[in-house]
């Protein structure tokens, strides 16, 4: 049995815990760790099989195979100076810490030189199993690669990314879920402002959202000519698009999305 350590139990970290203890065939023993010691023991208390590490020397002691660092990036490296003082050769380290380099934590392990660094990105959605996470590395080996893969499989799809594309990636899956809710939150707060009870609205945008992407992601034709088909003359639809075309909607998400990339790659 693999012994995978988390350090940091915020939402992100407690979500990927969730994902993977949801199968309770994974096969993985799961460590807990944060700095702060009420978010760590209210983790532990809340999440059923989630083993609490007391301390980072433990991770010797306890023979952890994987570490997940899921930090402020500001702590990464202190945090790994710290963990290069245990014997750890042959371990992996995997960081999703915003921004935060393969090189910038390999550089961290002077007398560990042979830990091995993957750089991830998963999204709030890992713990309703449905995360997209992204992962990169330089020389983790292909055993240790799969094993990652199939963890985090746990939380959702898993998707092979060159470290040149973390800043793209990062916005269109690690920040989009905030734009998503955003619309979605626009769309229930205009039906409950008209009459329908809360859940209903919910429902029936929740619908129509998931139905029209994979309705779209599955079409032969353009995502322009979907709408175009969509918008009958004279119809309801054309009149809420030319609101969105007027107002430059689709621009408007790509400077959202320029925005998050240029602060994940600063």
């Amino acid at each position: 049995m693999k012994k995978v350590l988390f350090i940091g139990l915020g939402h992100m970290g407690t979500a990927l815990v969730k994902g993977i203890l949801k199968n309770p065939n994974n096969g993985i023993k799961v460590f807990g760790y944060d700095a702060i010691k009420e978010v760590q023991e209210k983790a532990v208390k809340n999440i059923k099989g989630l083993n609490s590490l007391n301390d980072i020397s433990d991770i010797e002691t306890k023979n952890i195979d994987f570490i997940v660092i899921g930090t402020r990036p500001i702590d990464v490296e202190p945090l790994c100076s710290k963990i290069d003082q245990l014997n750890i050769n042959g371990k992996t380290i995997i960081c999703m810490a915003n921004a935060v380099t393969i090189d910038t934590v390999q550089n961290c392990f002077k007398q560990n030189e042979n830990v091995m660094v993957i750089r991830m990105m998963p999204n709030m959605n890992a713990s309703i199993q449905k995360s997209v996470t992204a992962l990169a590395t330089k020389n983790a080996s292909n055993e240790k690669m799969n094993f990652v893969t199939k963890m985090f499989e746990l939380c959702g799809i898993v998707e092979n990314v060159s470290e040149e594309n973390f800043g793209t990636l990062t916005a269109i899956s690690g920040c989009s879920p905030s734009y998503i809710i955003s619309f979605y939150k626009a769309m229930t707060d205009y039906a409950i402002s008209n009459g329908f009870e809360k859940e209903q609205a919910f429902r029936i945008i929740e619908e129509a959202i998931i139905g029209s992407v994979i309705n779209a992601s599955k079409s032969e034709v353009s995502l322009r000519s979907i709408v175009d088909q969509i918008c009958v003359p004279n119809g309801s639809t054309i009149e809420g698009q030319k609101v969105l075309d007027n107002k430059e909607f689709e621009n408007i998400i790509k400077e959202a999305l320029k925005a998050a990339e240029k602060k994940a790659v600063s």
